[in-house]
């Protein structure tokens, strides 16, 4: 029976990594219009999976396999994030004039990229897992660039130069890791006395840097505003929701080994120590930005940053950190398919030259508006619920410097991103007449302002742009009002 079991868990797990790489394959046949319906498949494939993982509660080991709540949670937010973001992408690549790729490539590296993220966090390696981090910048490198801008080329390749240079440190952790433990099997490691508790500590030091540079933690954070912003907006989205933790979730599959040994407390001061500059610094600039997208990409930074806290104190902080990780993905995820309408109807990412977004763009505007406030941590929002829950670890181990520090990141970033957003979504119109891109006028002599923003409404807001990040928007009010049971239990047995 057990057997029966561990199998059928074994092709679950194959059964959600083949739906995005075969998607990938077929997108790219040459038959009109294969790689929307391929990808699409492959991604609702994948939720499907997904959930079922969730609701049946499959943990353990299962060959390449490994599974427990930090699996599930991620494997979930994952998927669910690379089906919204393949959605949008049907509203949005129709508003890119001169693509870098074909937009058959465009899917199957989509799909590739999403692919490598639920590769990382379902395989039973350290090794393996710092192999699949590594793909995922292969995999998408060329999609931060799809816009054939020398601004979005140059982000390009210092995203790949920066992350790259950061791996090569985490590489150097999966070497001290088998060094000192003669095994990179997680289900080995776990639980498991720690062995030559200098060189693993060498080795979580080395994971912080390298997964580090990838999750946008200061100070290498150096790729992740320009990378952010230059890139299409769905993959913004799949940046800031899912790539980043799943950075965080490699750190942590090395951070947790420690656990129990003598160096645990000081390497744990150390991460916080990371976390809380991360958070300050990122709330700090994300007040001085002049480029929506890249006020965006620094309150992410910033969100990472309260997360890597959150799963240094353990107890009900790992908690509230795996809650702000799915309830920011879900947030982010609709900022930048909503930043992606402004985009398409201003061709702008200029906070000077957007300005009274509700006017032209009225059901963007006042959904920015709201997710703005979801994503810095408003009640009753899921993030509030993760960002309390870190806070209230804080309090409670008696770190008061910490919690103090933890309060002034967030109520500056609060104050600071919707300040910003206040301005461009209710602020005075910057011109009197619709940018001309992707605004098609009636034609009509004489034909009111009134009308021809009406117009451009018609073509840059339809029904997609606003059902998907509204949709988003949702499962992150869900998730601060309603704890989803089989969330929780996933959630609740995660110890760190």
């Amino acid at each position: 029976m057990e057997s029966g079991t561990a199998t059928m868990s074994i092709m679950l797990f194959i059964f959600l990594l083949a739906a995005p790489a075969a998607a990938s394959g077929i997108s790219l046949l040459p038959r009109r219009g294969i790689e929307i319906l391929s990808s699409l498949i492959g991604a609702a494939v994948s939720v499907f999976a997904s959930l079922l993982l969730l609701s049946s509660r499959i943990v353990g080991s299962f060959g390449y396999f490994y599974s427990d709540g930090l699996t599930e949670i991620m494997v979930v937010t994952i998927s669910s994030i690379y089906l919204t973001s393949q959605v949008y992408s049907l509203f949005y690549i129709k508003h890119v004039k001169q693509p870098l790729l074909k937009f058959r490539w465009y899917y199957s590296l989509v799909d590739l990229f999403a692919f490598t993220m639920l590769l990382a966090v379902v395989v039973n390696d350290i090794g393996f897992i710092w192999i699949a981090v590594e793909a995922t910048t292969v995999t998408s490198a060329l999609l931060v660039a799809l816009e054939r801008e020398r601004t979005s080329i140059e982000s390009a390749w210092r995203y790949t130069l920066l992350v790259s240079a950061g791996l090569a440190v985490s590489l150097l952790s999966v070497v001290f890791v088998y060094f000192s433990q003669g095994t990179l099997m997680i289900s080995a490691l776990i639980g498991r006395p720690v062995s030559n508790v200098p060189i693993m500590a060498v080795a979580v030091g080395f994971a912080l840097v390298g997964y580090g540079t990838k999750a946008g933690i200061a100070p290498m954070h150096a790729w992740l505003p320009d990378a952010h912003s230059e890139a299409p907006s769905p993959i913004s989205a799949m940046f800031s929701g899912i790539l980043l933790p799943t950075s965080i979730y490699a750190f942590v599959r090395t951070f947790a080994l420690l656990q129990g040994s003598s160096a645990f407390e000081p390497m744990r001061n150390l991460v916080i120590g990371f976390g809380i500059f991360t958070a300050l610094v990122a709330s700090i600039i994300l007040g001085f930005q002049r480029n929506y997208k890249r006020m965006l990409a620094y309150s992410s930074m910033e969100n990472m940053g309260i997360i890597l806290v959150g799963f240094a104190l353990g107890g009900i902080g790992a908690l509230g950190a795996v809650i702000q990780i799915v309830a920011h993905a879900f947030a982010k995820s609709s900022a930048f398919y909503e930043s992606g309408n402004i985009v398409a109807s201003y061709n702008s990412k200029s906070m000077i030259e957007v300005r009274g977004v509700v006017n032209r763009l009225r059901s963007t505007g006042y959904l920015f508006s709201i997710t703005c406030l979801s994503i810095t941590g408003a009640p009753p929002f899921g993030i509030f619920v993760g960002e309390f829950l870190v806070l209230a670890k804080a309090v409670d181990s008696g770190n008061l410097v910490l919690a103090v520090l933890l309060g002034i990141a967030y109520m500056y970033a609060f104050i600071a991103l919707n300040r910003q957003s206040i301005r461009m979504i209710f602020g005075p119109a910057s011109s009197e007449k619709p940018h001309d891109f992707g605004i098609i006028t009636n034609g009509t002599p004489g034909a009111t302002l009134k009308e021809e923003v009406r117009a451009g409404r018609e073509e840059v807001e339809d029904r997609l742009s606003i059902i998907v990040p509204l949709i988003n928007l949702l499962i992150s009010l869900l998730i601060g009002i309603y704890m989803i049971p089989q969330l929780l239990e996933a959630a609740a047995s995660i110890v760190l």
